[in-house]
């Protein structure tokens, strides 16, 4: 063999170390940023459910609070992982003038890639708001 040969194969064995260690760090970048928009979503979802159900605090049942909470972060989630969201809604001390709503929901994220250094995380959001009216 040539020393342009044994060349070759030396530079075929960095490239396959290299591409592996670069594509983990690309797919780990991309769980990141998917990490984050869940958060952000659920946030966002939040929001929505404990806006809704101060204002409509008399006639919004807790069915229809969690309805809108779903409803809010089903583009982004999908609809098998809004779903699998838990919503909790409180009314403290009840659901009149002057209480208050808190609507608390919890995500478990999985990454989209199943590394062993990155687990699952437990994702959750609470939001409070006083009942004007």
């Amino acid at each position: 063999m040539t020393c342009a040969a044994f060349r070759r194969g030396a530079t075929a064995v960095e490239f396959a170390v290299v591409s592996t260690v670069l594509l983990m760090l690309i797919c780990t970048a991309v769980d990141l940023g998917l990490l984050y928009l869940a958060q952000q979503t659920l946030n966002n979802g939040v929001a929505q459910a404990v806006r809704y159900a101060a204002v409509n605090s008399t006639s919004g049942s807790v069915a229809n609070i969690t309805n809108r909470f779903v409803a809010a972060v089903t583009p982004a989630l999908g609809a098998t992982r809004a779903a699998s969201c838990q919503v909790a809604v409180s009314f403290s001390p009840t659901d009149t003038p002057g209480g208050s709503v808190t609507v608390q929901a919890t995500l478990v994220w999985y990454p989209l890639i199943d590394f062993d250094y990155m687990p699952s995380v437990t994702l959750s959001d609470s939001q409070s708001l006083v009942i004007q009216h």
